[in-house]
């Protein structure tokens, strides 16, 4: 096993999913011509249509992590438009439109109202937008229902029959084949790396810079369009539509059940899957009739419990094989080793640039205010980093630190108070643009794509305001690419560009976090507990490479953590906030001395016994 393993994890796997895949592709090309009877062209012409459901099911579920339980709304929404378009209604009136407009107006209408809904409903989270999109087709299939003048109601509309099968039949195959085609090729380019980057992280990727919102609806928009451009091609195939049968709950089931199957996320998975899938009920429902929906029902539970990456998953541990090679797009085993590390890295990677006259301020927060119900997390407090400045943030727990940093970042709105950047008013700019004018952050708990590659995580942290529309549908170039190498030699991570993420030391992800946020060229870092669980041997790496970091490139940092000592060594200037409010500002010899804080630290009693602030606050791991 282990040898099957290292064969299809190497180039041999791609060659045999590329000959399986031409093999396959051959003979479904050549079947009409085999003398195949009707009856069997329209069985493949429905496999067909449920690989395409599964792979447009798959764009939204899959890649994005929305998963949609009403999917197959676009589906019916297409079949009508078609059927509408192409059938003669009972009061007489109609277009009799010719199929091939009547299917593409059915796609653009499914797609358009695709945007529209999915605009609304994917600012939702987790169930409550899966719910959202069941209410969303059980509302639509029920308005087919009763507006009987137009969709011929409970009793459903007929279409003008149709004679060339084989003509339908390579239409269909060519579409489908074409839909693949496109998705694979989209996954290897930064568009489909940053709707990965949206399901693995969504927070993450919008302080990256990634415009998530816009990218989620374009995606389920296209989802959308495409699914509807198969329900017209199912309609004018099937020639009649009700609502039952336009919109089946069981469609979507399919659609994931075959994703499931397959490998939620790959390219390859859901054709696979739905492959299996369809001729598998085929047999269940010739042995087992009305119970056939129940052993199926039996089957997913089955698959989501003993085989959570589907058969993609099962050439390799973990499911890296095969899914490197197709599903992922792309093969991580590439050759070389990064010959230096250290400050030789560090000088290619941030060459020296004169430092910015201290008079400017990078970050200004003018009487900052952030209210959650009745309690008040940041109370009135100004705050500013100057250009190349690298100044502290601490403060007892729950004294509102990591809460000001949702704010300066916009993760967070404020309830009162302007936030300035660069001398730009950005108190109400969206997160993700926020960080394309260049300011960058790291998280109290760490945030990096676990299921990539170190070297996938540095790729996906580029200025993503910078490449343009055009470059979003463009692989990583070849300077993105040195850029990322040279950034990991280095943070020490070089020997682990090839490994997934989520294997590293806390520490290791810390390194791997702090150059996620060097990499999109940032003004200012605001770096939330970068020792936080990190082993004592790397925390001086840390801190060497923060160093490195400001002295070369001038870029300012804002620390917030719990290492107090650590602050002091880094930082000009140090703020402490209690309740929220600040406390105290000054240099970190002057705030340790201050009595105000460690009272705010130990009490006053510990104040009382230590004169002259002797004793040094230690703060405490955990902030909200």
């Amino acid at each position: 096993m282990k040898a099957l393993e290292q064969r299809l994890a190497g180039g041999g796997g791609r060659t045999v999913v590329l000959t399986v895949a031409a093999a396959a592709l051959g003979w479904l090309a050549v079947l009409p011509l085999l003398g195949a009877s009707d009856s069997t062209l329209l069985t493949m012409t429905l496999m067909f249509t449920a690989v395409a459901v599964a792979v447009n099911w798959n764009l939204t579920g899959g890649f994005t992590g929305y998963v949609d339980f009403g999917h197959a709304v676009w589906f019916g929404v297409g079949a009508y438009v078609t059927a509408i378009m192409m059938s003669l209604q009972a009061d007489g009136v109609g277009t009799h439109w010719p199929p091939i407009p009547a299917i593409v107006l059915g796609a653009v209408v499914a797609g358009v109202l695709a945007a529209l809904i999915g605009r609304a409903t994917m600012r939702l989270k987790g169930p409550y937008f899966s719910v959202a999109m069941l209410g969303t087709f059980v509302a639509m299939r029920e308005i087919v229902r009763t507006w009987g003048g137009l969709t011929g109601g409970g009793v459903g509309l007929t279409l003008p029959p149709y004679l060339n099968r084989p003509l339908f039949y390579y239409l269909e195959l060519a579409l489908v084949v074409g839909l693949v085609a496109f998705v694979w090729w989209l996954r290897r380019t930064r568009f489909g790396a940053a709707l990965v980057a949206i399901r693995e992280d969504e927070i993450g990727a919008q302080m990256r810079g990634i415009a998530t919102t816009r990218l989620k609806v374009a995606t389920f928009s296209f989802a959308g369009a495409s699914t509807g451009l198969f329900g017209g091609l199912w309609a004018y195939q099937n020639t009649f539509v009700d609502p039952d049968v336009a919109f089946t709950e069981v469609r979507t089931l399919d659609a994931v059940m075959g994703t499931l199957l397959g490998g939620l996320g790959t390219v390859a998975g859901p054709v696979l899957g739905s492959v299996v899938l369809y001729w598998l009920r085929e047999v269940l429902w010739a042995n087992l009739l009305d119970y056939h929906l129940v052993a199926q029902g039996l089957l997913l539970i089955l698959v989501v419990l003993f085989m959570p990456k589907g058969l993609m998953g099962l050439a390799g541990r973990g499911g890296p094989s095969l899914l490197k090679v197709w599903g992922d797009g792309r093969s991580r085993s590439r050759g070389g080793e990064v010959a230096h590390r250290g400050e030789e890295a560090a000088e290619e990677s941030h060459p020296a640039t004169p430092e910015p006259a201290g008079a400017m301020m990078t970050v200004e927060g003018s009487r900052i205010t952030k209210r959650f119900g009745g309690l008040t997390a940041v109370d009135r407090v100004d705050i500013e980093v100057g250009a190349g400045e690298m100044v502290g943030l601490i403060g007892p727990n729950g004294s509102g630190k990591t809460t000001l940093f949702d704010c300066l970042s916009r993760i967070l709105s404020v309830d009162e108070g302007e936030i300035r950047f660069d001398g730009r008013d950005i108190t109400r700019l969206a997160p993700h643009k926020v960080a394309r004018l260049g300011v960058s952050r790291t998280f109290q708990v760490i945030r990096v794509y676990r299921d990539l590659t170190v070297r996938e995580n540095m790729e996906l942290s580029i200025q993503w305001g910078r490449i343009g529309v055009r470059g979003l549908f463009r692989r990583t170039d070849e300077a993105t690419r040195a850029k990322a190498e040279r950034l990991m030699a280095f943070l020490m991570l070089d020997g682990l560009s090839d490994e997934p993420a989520g294997t590293l030391s806390g520490g290791q992800r810390r390194l791997l976090e702090i150059g996620m946020a060097l990499m999109s060229d940032p003004k200012l870092i605001l770096l939330d507990e970068a020792t936080s669980g990190v082993n004592p041997t790397l925390v001086e790496d840390i801190k060497d490479r923060l160093t490195a970091v400001n002295a070369q490139r001038g870029v300012s940092m804002l620390l917030v953590e719990h290492n107090v000592q650590f602050v002091a060594d880094l930082s000009q200037r140090v703020i402490v906030l209690d309740t929220g409010a600040k406390l105290a500002e000054g240099s970190p010899s002057q705030v340790m001395e201050d009595q105000a804080v460690i009272e705010a630290y130990f009490g006053a009693d510990a104040a009382a016994a230590a004169p002259g602030g002797a004793r040094e606050p230690s703060d405490g791991a955990g902030e909200q």
